[in-house]
């Protein structure tokens, strides 16, 4: 039996398997981008790129295409949330409201540089990796919402929480036990209240409506670059934790 087939511990080999890993994960991106989606992206497509044969690729991925999808899924989902890092830690820090705008409009922006990339993420070329991998459904959860962390500890640190969070009898009774497992995923170390966990999947699905239109361009004869219907739902999310529009965001014009 070949040792590259066989679990190892050889530091050697494990290295060269996680950069043959890395190289596809790179490899089939590139495919993503240049096509728009994952169609194109095969074991086939992504060895040749490579200059392997397609039975040295299953070597690293075993599962094929759908494993290679979920390592892309994956990759992409983290460094979007470095880019949303980045972006928060750009803000004043005493300014949860021009953070959470920075940390949305990342994805905003994002979202409609990579459309290809973002329909394996979130649209329809998600169906590719979900079936059977809840893991994934909530990695991106996770990894995500994940960013938003600081700004809402601190939220709740520096405000009167009794002034804009929803008391939990207000919450729907039959959305509260599917907000709270959210946000768990989201932070599994916090206790999250009922309120703020009902807000967080408002906002998120005000947000999601508007960055699938724009990322693929619904109703695009009305609403052309769809920014001002992103500041106005913005607008309307930040009132909703109690705080007001900022003046002092600081925004990147990169997206690459």
């Amino acid at each position: 039996m070949s040792t590259v087939d066989a679990p190892t511990n050889d530091p050697v080999q494990s290295g060269r398997h996680a950069e043959a890993r890395r190289q596809a994960v790179a490899a089939a991106r590139a495919i993503m981008v240049r096509e728009g989606g994952t169609r194109d992206v095969t074991i086939a497509a992504v060895a040749k790129a490579l200059k392997f044969t397609s039975p040295a690729l299953y070597r690293y991925f075993p599962g094929g295409r759908v494993e290679l999808l979920r390592a892309v899924h994956h990759a992409v989902t983290e460094d979007l949330a470095a880019r949303m890092g980045v972006a928060r830690d750009r803000q004043p820090g005493d300014d949860v409201s021009a953070q959470l705008y920075a940390l949305t409009h990342t994805v905003f922006s994002w979202s409609l540089a990579h459309p290809g990339e973002f329909s394996l993420l979130m649209g329809p070329d998600f169906h590719e990796v979900r079936e059977g991998a809840e893991q994934t459904d909530r990695d991106i959860a996770a990894i995500i919402g994940g960013a938003y962390l600081p700004a809402f500890v601190r939220h709740l640190e520096g405000s009167a929480t009794t002034s804009w969070m929803p008391a939990d009898d207000e919450v729907p009774e039959a959305l509260r036990d599917q907000v709270l497992e959210h946000a768990r995923t989201i932070a599994p170390d916090m206790d999250v209240p009922l309120g703020l966990a009902f807000l967080w999947g408002t906002a998120w699905r005000n947000f999601f409506g508007v960055m699938c239109m724009a990322a693929f361009g619904h109703l695009s004869f009305a609403y052309g670059d769809f920014q001002g219907m992103f500041d106005d739902m913005m607008a309307q999310a930040v009132r909703m934790f109690g705080l007001e529009p900022s003046d002092r965001t600081v925004l990147s014009d990169e997206t690459d």
